[in-house]
This record gives structure tokens, sequence and C-alpha cells, in this order.
């Protein structure tokens, strides 16, 4: 009974938890990040093909904060 409840659960919040839907696109921010030597990354000039010249990508970011 448990594990029915858990895997519902998981489920239920898999399914409830998408805030963009196909054809939504992705607010502009930008993070801190020192890998590419400028110091920002910009998800939407690197995912969004109207932006990027028609190069399209499905970002999945798994994102945990602990406080």
């Amino acid at each position: 009974m448990i594990r029915i409840f858990f895997t519902s659960l998981s489920l239920l919040t898999i399914v409830f938890s998408l805030p963009l839907q196909i054809g939504d696109n992705v607010p502009d921010f930008s993070v801190p990040i020192c890998a590419n030597g400028t110091g920002d990354w910009n998800l939407y000039d690197n995912a969004n093909g109207l932006v990027n010249g028609g190069n399209y990508k499905v970002v999945w970011m798994p994102i945990w904060a602990t406080w």
C-alpha cells in the first residue's frame, strides 16, 4: 500500500510540476557561471531557437535548494 502511494505521489508530482508547456518560451534569465570565461550564461540566448538562428533545444534543469 505504501509503495502504491509513493508511486502515485511521484507520478502526480511529475505531471503537475511542469510550468512550461509545448510552445512556451523560456523567460529570459542569466546565471553567474565561470566556465565560459565571460562570467554569465544566458539560457534565453542559448536555448531559444527564435533568437539563436533556429537551433532549438530542450533543457532539463534539475534544481535543488537547501537552506
